[in-house]
């Protein structure tokens, strides 16, 4: 049971269900390699040990290979326990932080000395009891769990919940790029627990604790039976967890501990809280307890026990620091201290296969060899997935120590590698650590995101975390009626409910409430004692008063991925505005209703305007959070000025359609996701003397004039020239000044008007969501579980205008405003010359430029 509690930490207790939640079981398929592991290390590598008088495990290797040896494999050692251990102390302060509020340097602290306090007064007689005691009541937590969930909701339930992809535990896809197809998983947790169990002295040291070598082989195979059990019951509560939850989802790593704190009832919550504690103390006293002893056996080669106590508490202390240092990196915590236990591993399981090889090396060679290999692997270990990084180490290190060996033999190099053994080591240690986010122009602070039937806006991600990122500071929202939650709640409701700051409100155009028509000054207001400020009406950007006594400006709008919409201009005003006042900005990120399909030209620089500011192309498939660290990173702010920039990404596909979701109208003239396709290009018609339909209760969908012969238009394009999704029929309005149009075009005027009908196509070969959200084109559409194909509105509006063009030559006429939302003069001059189709060739080359200049800022 100390075998499995030390090995074991919080990080199966939260990350393991994490695992099972956000995916299946096929981690599962890692115990498996364990478990013939740890045969191997019991018939192979445990006699060494047993057959020789030792403390530190690594006096084997000093007594054949020499002292340098020995400290060079115990600092190994002690690094990758440094390291691995201060991952899952974090693991531990995250989850209480999350559950309690307190500081991350409190539970650091209070962690840290209580289980110091227990290692040094009763040493590894006391770690190895308190051990066992917490893998009882962990265990005993996690099924508690689940018979809370299993009597809440009842079998029935969660079976009709739970399909055989979520429960899956074998991949056999044979893709060597996923670490959990049964080979790589089966491979990696062979090596990881051989090298685990055989020559990381923690985990030894609790086998050698044993009274003789045959109860070491029972307690240590056995454990890889309880190991299987463990992963099976945090896996089942992660499975359980995301059944019960359908929708909710809250950040990586936190899942179990969202749980605890929001579903399970006092009292239960409370065992659990120590179940969580019991896992991690269990840890980090066997890692205090084994680094003191091989410092003070390898190093001092001392048996003072006062001396042993001191080095604990020093040890005590780098690992307090270690795991504050991890605090911010986005990985999942458990593939980060199996990944760092993964390279130095290999270090140390290849000195004792070369112990094996009965062979005398010179210490320069093991030395220098392992050094070098270390470096080697940091150069291809990018190449390969985490399982397979020990046997490649293996033989990196192995055939390094040998060609050394050899050259060692021929030549005197030993001086000149001295230096760089210090660089390598230094290489190595640095690439050891997690790579911080900030290196780029912008954070994005939840970086993983779970793939359910449900679509979650940024807003929502916050939300689940409480808006802790947002707590302690000056608020100022950039927002307007479609910053709301899930269940329609708006951002401001939310922030105030939970005592945020909130110093300043800013709205775009239409206004705060979203009921003003297209280019309708607005003025400011005051909500709740907090000045509304309109960036739509005196001025389009924040003043510096304005921003006076503001930390972060929060930006959540809704937009539908057309450039001519001007929130994207908007927001680039905001963010100039927030990088001359040294204010952070943060992007709620949200749906672009419109997908990944890039389309039309890209804007000239010499018509950028409020309808299109950026170079960027009419359709251009990203989200408003990845234009935003494209503005930012390619410096297209004023003065090549950079801001910071804070990303929440939505949770969700861009290609998938979330039937759940309530269509919040973005604008007055949108109100539903046919609009917005169409509007992506029959704005254009916006430029021309043509009604687009406002005035109107469906804009976008009709248009025409009272000169326009629509029934020819309606023959031509039904029967001669059909645009491929479209089809069309004679509509007359009369177009009416309405709040969400006034003054439209031919108001209160008879026009003959033709109506827009939509013909979206199911792709029937594409039968996987999978296939039809990598296709980047089509939108999966989950309630119906059929992939479709819409049709093109941009190529069809340019024909259908060229149509009029030319058959209405004395009516038809473009307006100034056309060319800015073209983004050149391009459109009027082929509409002169009748050469639309190589018009829209030329867009093929815009998309291909855009689409590989596009790649790096996608979050998705």
């Amino acid at each position: 049971m100390s075998i499995v509690a030390t090995e074991t930490s919080v990080l199966t207790f939260v990350s393991v269900p994490g695992l099972a939640y956000r995916g299946d079981w096929t981690f599962l398929q890692l115990s498996f390699g364990y478990l013939f592991g740890r045969i191997i290390v019991s018939y192979f590598i445990l006699p060494l040990y047993f057959n020789k008088s030792i403390i530190s495990i690594y006096e084997v290797l000093g007594k054949k290979f020499g002292i340098l040896i020995q400290k060079f494999s115990s600092l190994i050692f002690i690094i990758t326990r440094l390291l691995a251990d201060g991952v899952r102390f974090f693991a531990t302060a995250l989850v209480i932080q999350y559950i309690t509020g307190w500081s991350m340097e409190g539970i650091l602290l209070i962690i840290g000395f209580v289980t110091l306090v227990y290692t040094i007064l009763g040493g590894i007689k006391t770690v190895i009891n308190v051990d066992s005691f917490q893998f009882v009541l962990y265990i005993v937590c996690a099924l508690l769990s689940i018979i809370y969930i299993v009597n809440d909701m009842g079998l029935y339930e969660i079976s009709k919940s739970l399909s055989y992809e979520k429960l899956k535990i074998f991949s056999f896809d044979y893709n060597f790029s996923n670490p959990y197809n049964f080979i790589n998983a089966f491979i990696g947790g062979l090596f990881l627990s051989i090298a685990s169990h055989g020559v990381d002295f923690m985990m030894v040291q609790r086998v050698l604790s044993t009274d003789g070598l045959s109860n070491a082989r029972k307690a240590l195979i056995g454990s890889g039976f309880f190991v299987i059990f463990q992963f099976i019951l945090f896996l089942l509560v992660g499975s359980l967890i995301w059944s019960y939850y359908s929708c909710v989802i809250t950040e990586q790593d936190r899942e179990y501990a969202h749980f605890i704190v929001n579903i399970l009832p006092v009292g239960l919550k409370g065992l659990l809280v120590a179940g969580i504690l019991s896992a991690a103390m269990s840890t980090i006293s066997s890692s205090i307890n084994s680094l003191s002893s091989t410092f003070v056996a390898d190093w001092l080669h001392s048996s003072s026990i006062k001396i042993s106590k001191l080095i604990s508490l020093f040890f005590s202390l780098l690992l307090i620091m270690i795991a504050w240092f991890f605090n911010g990196s986005n990985d999942v915590i458990i593939v980060i201290g199996l990944k760092i236990a993964s390279y130095t591993y290999g270090i140390l399981l290849s000195l004792y296969i070369l112990y094996a090889f009965n062979k005398k090396y010179n210490e320069e060679s093991l030395v220098f060899g392992h050094a070098i290999g270390l470096v080697l692997l940091f150069f291809i270990a990018d190449l390969l997935v985490w399982t397979w990084i020990i046997p490649v180490s293996l033989f990196i290190h192995i055939s390094v120590v040998h060609i050394l060996e050899f050259i060692f033999n021929s030549l005197d190099l030993k001086k000149n590698m001295k230096i760089f053994f210090s660089i390598s080591i230094l290489i190595g240690i640095f690439n050891l650590m997690p790579e911080s986010q900030n290196q780029k122009s912008y954070t994005l602070v939840h970086s993983n995101y779970n793939e359910t039937n449900c679509m979650l806006s940024g807003l929502d991600v916050l939300e689940n975390i409480d808006f802790n990122l947002l707590k302690e500071k000056k608020v100022a929202l950039l927002v307007n009626h479609t910053s709301v939650n899930k269940s329609g709640k708006h951002i401001i409701d939310l922030m105030l409910d939970r005592g945020i700051n909130l110093k300043a409100i800013f709205t775009p155009e239409h206004g705060f409430k979203g009921n003003y028509a297209a280019g309708e000054i607005i003025n400011d207001s005051v909500l709740n004692e907090i000045p509304i400020v309109s960036l739509y009406g005196k001025t389009k950007k924040p003043s510096s008063y304005n921003l006076k006594d503001i930390d972060i400006i929060v930006f959540d709008i809704q937009d539908i991925g057309s450039r001519f919409y001007t929130y994207i201009s908007t927001m680039t005003y905001a963010m100039e505005a927030a990088a001359e006042n040294n204010v952070s900005f943060m992007i709620l990120d949200r749906y672009n209703p419109l997908g990944r399909l890039i389309d039309g030209p890209i804007l000239d620089l010499g018509y950028s305007s409020f309808v299109g500011k950026h170079p960027i192309p009419i359709r251009h498939g990203m989200t408003v959070g990845e234009i935003a660290y494209m503005i930012n990173d390619l410096g297209w702010l004023n003065n090549d000025l950079r801001v910071n920039l804070e990303i929440i990404p939505f949770n969700g596909s861009l290609n998938v359609v979330d039937s759940s979701a309530i269509w919040v109208n973005p604008s007055p003239n949108i109100p539903d996701f046919e609009t917005a396709l169409l509007y992506n290009g029959f704005c254009l018609l916006e430029g021309t003397n043509l009604s687009e339909g406002r005035g109107t209760l469906s804009p976008f969908k009709l248009f025409g004039a009272p000169w326009l012969n629509s029934r020819s238009l309606v023959e031509y394009f039904n029967e001669v020239d059909k645009i491929p999704g479209f089809s069309f029929s004679e509509h007359t309005f009369i177009p009416q000044s309405i709040s969400a149009s006034k003054k439209p075009k031919f108001v209160n005027e008879l026009v003959n008007g033709v109506k827009i009908s939509i013909e979206k196509n199911v792709v029937k070969e594409l039968k996987s969501k999978d296939e039809c959200v990598a296709s980047e084109i089509y939108f999966w559409d989950n309630k119906k579980s059929v992939c479709y194909e819409y049709p093109n509105p941009l190529s069809a509006a340019l024909k259908i205008i060229l149509f009029i063009s030319k058959t209405h030559q004395d009516d038809f006429k473009f307006t100034n405003f056309i060319d800015k939302l073209y983004g050149s003069h391009k459109l009027v001059e082929s509409i002169g010359n009748n050469t639309i189709d190589s018009l829209i060739h030329t867009w093929q080359s815009d998309k291909k430029n855009f689409s590989n200049a596009s790649k790096m800022f996608k979050i998705y």
